[in-house]
């Protein structure tokens, strides 16, 4: 940074900081270089427009998980929220059952090449120009691979008919983000725009005229995790071509209407009511991600989103609507900025009688998320339910979920969870996988419901019972054997099941301090 304020050029730093990355062995030299040459321009500009951001605020946001302070009261922002009661909404039950199917976190990778190499030096495997390999447990398969690789287009395929075939009478499909390869060195925008026109395109002529209501992941700009506000327009480091390629594929594919556009184009987000009584709300949360470099220029409410939401949850409020938010990163996620993060919570249990449910992927695991009122450590407010993924980046098996909605108050009554044995299905790379489902929420932690009061008592019970545990953290890894053969004992479970929990209390750090 200071190299930059004193007049180098940016070509230079290029060249310093990618010899750096080398010598250091953080990575490949190709991987270093084009990583760099990637972000440098967002960053450079960052720092010429911004000449009092400092080393340490920077430090703060990035490896704020780390323990690294924030001391800069611009970053410590607070959004306008209706502080009047809550205008209660009669929660009666209906005994017809809506299916909502969710997928996330495709990453489907262009350039995978089955029976190539697992294991390679780069971030991503399995791609074509990586190293060959002739050892048998290095060998990309024909479906994926446990390794750091992402999901041919097969496979993407094999999804999604499995899904339209297996479930007849599906309502609506949430797609919570993530169509782009982790390839993020070699990213471009043209690669980016084919690949999400491709996938959008399969996923329309699968589910034909069931309504899909997608949002953006963080690796669908170009670089990842950069989104840029509206008032940026340089068309090298401006997210507008993502935001504009969207707003026509949504709403020219029947999905939304011409009314979201406004919203998908200032931030990539939007809300729509697809029947009386109930709404969408679809955020762009990928601006609170702490690698998202724009947060250092625009640091209050990214693009307005968090006021925004805040109104139109008000709005619903008085409209008598309950609401299903869906989000890419989980709200309680620890690279998720703080005070993004401490307002969207807030909001959250302003408005959380109308609020049914969340809805998020990014994770790639099989998990919730509970938002526990800050003055009553037994009382939840609401919760997030955790897709998993399409991919099997990295030592997970593909998976996606079918939920059971009320019909009229649109709270979860249960969830089933499908997916198949990645092994078996490579072991016999002539047949398409063999989907199963793998459990449904109430069968398999013996509950009579998922309402809070319930779920209260099953994460109480997670604590004490280490049968109930070990079966969260199998469902957790998606029942995935590299990933369940790794040492983990019940301290290390346990750290698991803190993670559960939202709050703007202390009750996480309890949980946490609980297992020492």
């Amino acid at each position: 940074m200071e190299y930059r304020k004193h007049g180098m050029s940016g070509e230079n730093i290029g060249y310093l900081v990618t010899k750096l990355c080398t010598l250091l062995n953080l990575q490949t030299p190709d991987v270093c270089k084009g990583a760099i040459n990637i972000n440098l321009p967002v960053i450079l500009h960052i720092i010429d427009s911004r000449p009092n951001l400092t080393s340490s605020t920077i430090c703060g946001i990035v490896l704020e998980s780390q323990s690294c302070p924030l001391n800069n009261d611009e970053f410590n922002w607070t959004i306008d929220i209706d502080s009047s009661p809550p205008k209660l909404i009669d929660l009666e039950e209906s005994d017809e059952i809506i299916n909502v199917i969710q997928i996330t976190d495709i990453h489907y990778d262009p350039n995978y090449e089955p029976y190539g190499n697992s294991q390679c030096k780069e971030p991503t495997c399995c791609r074509k120009g990586q190293n060959d390999t002739n050892t048998s447990d290095k060998v990309a398969g024909y479906w994926g691979d446990y390794n750091h690789c992402d999901s041919p287009w097969h496979a993407v395929i094999d999804t999604l008919d499995h899904i339209r075939a297996e479930h007849e009478n599906i309502s609506y499909v949430y797609f919570t983000g993530d169509i782009i390869d982790h390839g993020v060195w070699e990213t471009t925008i043209e690669g980016n725009v084919e690949s999400l026109n491709k996938s959008y395109i399969q996923i329309r002529e699968t589910f034909k005229n069931i309504p899909v209501y997608p949002i953006l992941g963080n690796h669908e700009p170009h670089p990842l995790n950069q989104f840029a506000p509206q008032t940026i327009t340089n068309e090298e480091i401006s997210t507008q071509w993502l935001y504009r390629m969207m707003a026509d594929l949504w709403i020219n594919f029947g999905w939304l209407p011409e009314s979201t556009r406004s919203t998908i184009l200032k931030g990539g987000y939007y809300t729509f009511s697809p029947k009386k009584g109930f709404r969408i709300i679809a955020l762009n949360n990928n601006v609170c991600y702490c690698y998202n470099w724009w947060i250092w220029y625009q640091p209050a409410d990214p693009d307005g989103q968090l006021q925004w939401l805040s109104n139109t949850l008000l709005q619903a409020e008085k409209d008598v609507e309950f609401v299903h938010i869906l989000g890419h990163i989980p709200p309680g996620h620890q690279h998720c900025q703080t005070t993004w993060k401490r307002e969207y919570i807030k909001i959250v249990n302003r408005y959380a009688h109308i609020i049914r449910a969340q809805f998020n992927g990014h994770t790639h695991k099989d998990e919730l998320e509970l938002f526990y009122s800050t003055d009553d450590s037994s009382k939840i407010n609401n919760v997030a339910w955790n897709g998993g993924s399409m991919t099997a980046y990295s030592n997970l098996n593909p998976n996606y979920k079918l939920y059971f909605v009320d019909s009229k108050n649109y709270a979860v009554k249960d969830f089933e969870n499908w997916t198949y044995n990645l092994t078996l299905a490579n072991e016999d790379a002539d047949q398409r996988p063999s989907w199963y489902k793998s459990y449904s929420f109430k069968e398999e932690y013996n509950v009579s419901n998922i309402t809070y009061d319930s779920l209260h008592v099953w994460l109480s019970e997670l604590a004490t019972n280490e049968n109930l545990l070990s079966r969260y953290y199998r469902n957790y890894f998606k029942h995935a054997e590299p990933s369940l053969r790794k040492e983990c004992d019940t301290k290390c479970m346990r750290s698991y099941m803190c993670s559960i929990i939202v709050s703007l209390g202390d009750h996480k750090t309890k949980c946490l301090n609980s297992q020492h």
